[in-house]
């Protein structure tokens, strides 16, 4: 598992923070930081008010969330209970499909790893045997004509995949319902977080016209092991991730604590998981919190979870916020689409050094 211990009884967490190896010890009694032990739950029918005062409301309670925590509730969100209960019919049906015709759109085939990742692919976590999962990737692609973007020299080219065997037809347009509400949500969520930051609030539209997104739908199923891991402990490398979860009677995902304890998120009815990813860190100067999170599912359930990732323009610029600079310091711009797929390739590749925490950081 990601947890070891030393010689004098240390115990620490591994985890990849930002694509880099890292540990944290776990703090307790006396030693124990003053940290979180649950998401707050925020109430988002503010977002759709009229009133500028309700969504600065809003806005003050996630900058919050973003500064102590880095991930929240977001409940009454107004998507549609109907179309996300859909959505994991559909999820559910696509992975009970045969191996070989998921195994068609291979994520491997793809230099941007979209379509089918199967069991044990992954492996964040080298102590495990992988990832106990199954997956299927989507995103921005302008060859897709459900999305209505316009092809340009770099996106001429498809980067998804979708099955054509006759019994997976259903999938393309399921997850593309899915994927219009998240973006629609997404862009609303955006001007609450430029609000949050004491920006204007369409301070991030000229670097999201066309964002670069993504839908993972997995599959987890039920562990019967304590030495697997769903997912191994990671931070996410986009700008803001929402998860829809499917209903089980015990949590799976878990968020990293300061103290290396791990914080069982529960699945709540009509409520999305928010979190601030690596993107929100760089550009607030660390001020707010990219925070490490994994799935052990040990509730004896099948699991669902639908994440739905949002980042800038892939040809955008950006760099940390004028009101987080530090007097004398140089502040370099980079390049989104860069940095995505360097972190996509790390994700695939790279796995934690030794126990000894040679080449780690360590917090």
């Amino acid at each position: 598992m990601s947890t070891t211990t030393t010689a004098t009884e240390e115990a620490w967490v591994h985890y990849h923070d930002g694509g880099i190896p890292g540990r944290r010890r776990v703090l307790t009694g006396s030693a124990s930081k003053p940290t979180f032990n649950e998401l707050p739950k925020i109430d988002f029918q503010r977002i759709y008010s009229d009133n500028l005062s309700d969504r600065k409301q809003l806005a003050n309670e996630v900058g919050a969330a973003c500064r102590d925590i880095g991930f929240f509730y977001a409940v009454n969100h107004g998507v549609e209970e109907s179309l996300l209960q859909e959505t994991f019919e559909a999820a559910k049906k696509f992975f009970d499909l045969p191996t070989e015709i998921k195994m068609e759109v291979h994520n491997q085939k793809t230099p941007k790893f979209r379509g089918y990742e199967a069991f044990l692919e992954g492996k964040l976590d080298p102590s495990t045997r992988g990832d106990l999962k199954e997956g299927f990737l989507m995103g921005e692609d302008a060859t897709d004509p459900e999305q209505n973007r316009p092809i340009t020299p770099s996106t001429a080219s498809p980067r998804n995949q979708w099955p054509s065997h006759p019994s997976a037809l259903f999938w393309r347009p399921a997850i593309y319902r899915y994927y219009n509400a998240m973006y629609t949500f997404s862009k609303r969520l955006l001007r609450i977080f430029a609000l949050a930051l004491n920006l204007p609030e369409h301070a991030f539209d000229a670097i999201t016209t066309h964002p670069m997104t993504n839908v993972r739908a997995v599959h987890y199923p039920p562990q019967d092991s304590e030495s697997d891991v769903g997912i191994g402990a990671h931070t996410d490398f986009c700008w803001f991730t929402l998860v829809c979860q499917s209903q089980t009677a015990q949590p799976a995902l878990e968020v990293l604590n300061a103290n290396g304890i791990w914080v069982p998120v529960h699945p709540e009815p009509n409520t999305f998981v928010v979190n601030i990813a690596d993107f929100l860190k760089l550009v607030t100067g660390g001020t707010w919190q990219s925070t490490v999170h994994r799935v052990r599912n040990m509730g004896g359930e099948e699991r669902y979870s639908m994440p739905f990732f949002f980042s800038p323009n892939e040809d955008a610029k950006v760099s940390v916020l004028e009101q987080f600079r530090r007097e004398g310091e140089v502040y370099e711009e980079f390049g989104v689409g860069e940095y995505f797929q360097q972190r996509l390739d790390i994700d695939r590749t790279t796995h934690l050094e030794s126990e000894e925490g040679q080449g780690e950081e360590v917090v």
